[in-house]
């Protein structure tokens, strides 16, 4: 490392020590004032620097420096809070463990790693930041919700990578990877959403469910939100508002998909999708009249865990139910037929269909076919979700969420009837 190098690497060193000293120091004289500062600015900047300059050290002098001095650093902060805690109550764990992360981060910088050292600074920064915002939250927090927050892990870093990544069943079409992956989502849609009340309060937090639902999977998201309504009856207008959010940011996650492998598609399906919008906007605008006329809310009871297997397990049969059907079609009828294809292959993952059709669009297709096959798979997706709804919703849910979706159903297929003339 030459001359120039070094002194850049211990500039950005001494940069990032300081911001995360600041953190600390501003922490402790917020929080705690009047209190002795353990570690702040100066103490993690010149951490940092250590960890730079013992990372120089490990390429000139010996290649065993760097971790030499990461030892002797860790039985130093070890004995220092060995001490300490003898006569403090605050055992300092956090800014030991913190004191380590800042020695490694100078230790990025010296290998040239700087994206990753900023990165991991900034999270280590947010982190502590938010330290009274998060203990605020864990303590609402039951041994339920821990329970099945465990369940979650399990069922996503345990269970899912054991699952084969194979064809198997019926034509080959059934893939168990996939058909768990489904179970994650549906679950992960489901304690999201519960996470979100946790930390927002019913209306904001079911409503970010819905919109961050419908970046991620809008049919998840519906299903989460229609047995939360059979489960929770007084929650019902606001899973309906999340669920119909949902299927309203999916229309332009596709439009903006398309649009990034073939901008022209998003010129000739913007009026389409902001036709099949209207149900919803004129639904949300009818509930807002409704709600400022004073009508009567019902009180909404404590939010409970929604995550349930047994219902995760059922819609991934029906996902299954649903490809073994896709498979059989084109079988039959052959991959020709643009529309039939797109019909069937919305029934599952839209995202698919919708990204091949920009493909073609882009690599010389017609582009009223491409936009055409799109609408199709969006009817065909909307209609998947109304059924949904009409399985595991409560009868109240079905009332304000099908006429929507049926009337979004009607007017894709209206321009998709246009677009075949």
């Amino acid at each position: 490392m030459v001359t120039a190098q070094l002194l850049k690497a211990l500039l950005v060193s001494l940069c990032l020590g300081a911001l995360i000293g600041l953190e600390r120091q501003w922490e402790k004289e917020t929080w705690h004032p009047g209190k002795h500062v353990l570690a702040g600015l100066r103490t993690f900047t010149f951490w940092a620097l250590l960890g730079t300059l013992c990372g120089y050290f490990a390429r000139t002098v010996h290649a065993y420096f760097f971790v030499a001095g990461f030892a002797v650093m860790a039985v130093w902060m070890s004995i220092f809070l060995f001490y300490k805690n003898r006569t403090s109550a605050d055992p300092g764990y956090t800014t030991g463990a913190v004191g380590l992360l800042t020695y490694l981060i100078g230790g990025l910088v010296a290998w040239q790693q700087e994206k990753a050292a900023l990165v991991l600074t900034l999270t280590v920064v947010i982190l502590l930041a938010i330290k009274p915002y998060v203990h605020r939250v864990t303590r609402r927090f039951s041994k339920e919700d821990v329970r099945m927050a465990l369940q979650f892990m399990a069922i996503t870093g345990v269970i899912l990578p054991l699952v084969p990544d194979e064809p198997w069943g019926p034509y080959g079409a059934l893939n168990p990877h996939d058909i768990w992956m489904m179970v994650v989502l549906v679950s992960g849609a489901s304690f999201g959403g519960y996470l979100a009340v946790r930390m927002f309060g019913h209306k904001l937090g079911i409503a970010l469910t819905g919109l961050i639902g419908g970046i991620a999977s809008s049919t998840a998201t519906t299903l989460a939100m229609s047995k939360e309504s059979r489960a929770q009856p007084a929650l019902t207008s606001d899973c309906a508002m999340a669920a119909v959010l949902a299927c309203t940011v999916m229309l332009w996650r596709v439009a903006v998909l398309s649009a990034v492998i073939h901008p022209p598609v998003l010129n000739r399906i913007t009026i389409p999708f902001l036709a099949m919008s209207a149900p919803a906007l004129a639904w949300w605008c009818w509930r807002i009249l409704l709600h400022g006329k004073g009508q009567p809310r019902e009180e909404a009871p404590e939010y409970r865990n929604p995550l349930g297997l047994r219902d995760s397990l059922q819609f991934a049969a029906f996902y299954a139910l649903i490809v073994v059907l896709v498979k059989a079609g084109e079988v039959r009828y052959g991959e020709t037929g643009i529309d039939t294809v797109s019909a069937l292959s919305g029934l599952m993952d839209l995202d698919a269909i919708s990204l091949s059709l920009a493909r073609m669009a882009a690599d010389g297709a017609i582009l009223e076919m491409a936009v055409k096959g799109i609408l199709i798979a969006t009817v065909a997706n909307t209609v998947v979700k109304a059924g949904v709804v009409a399985i595991w919703g409560s009868s109240k849910m079905r009332i304000l969420v099908l006429p929507v979706l049926g009337m979004t159903a009607l007017v894709g297929l209206g321009f998709v009837v246009m677009l075949s003339r």
